[in-house]
């Protein structure tokens, strides 16, 4: 992890909203470079950063984060479950549906 990941993922936990919500936006643009850490995160102590890391990981729409995500769906905090979840919408609606004659 750099230094400046590091950093935005220090923001995640510890931060206010709005720097929450510009570091998120941060790594997401950094796209599969913020995969690791971010799926390391999800895996933190900390609820609120899981539920930052779900989220971020449905903006980057990354599809290896799926399996991460698919646990995440059993988080014990509802936050972070929701967050899971919606990341996986995203990743499944990006990949122009799951496969199945609904999508």
């Amino acid at each position: 992890m750099t230094a400046g990941t590091e950093a935005l993922i220090r923001i995640l936990r510890d931060g206010k909203s709005a720097d929450r919500m510009a570091a998120a936006a941060s790594l997401a643009a950094l796209g599969q470079a913020a995969l690791a850490p971010l799926l390391s995160a999800l895996e933190d102590p900390d609820p609120r950063l899981r539920m930052w890391a779900a989220y971020t990981l449905g903006t980057i729409g990354d599809a290896r984060a799926v399996p991460a995500l698919m646990q995440a769906l059993e988080d014990a905090d509802p936050g972070a479950a929701k967050w899971a979840a919606a990341a996986l919408r995203r990743i499944r609606d990006a990949a122009g549906g799951c496969g199945c004659r609904f999508c």
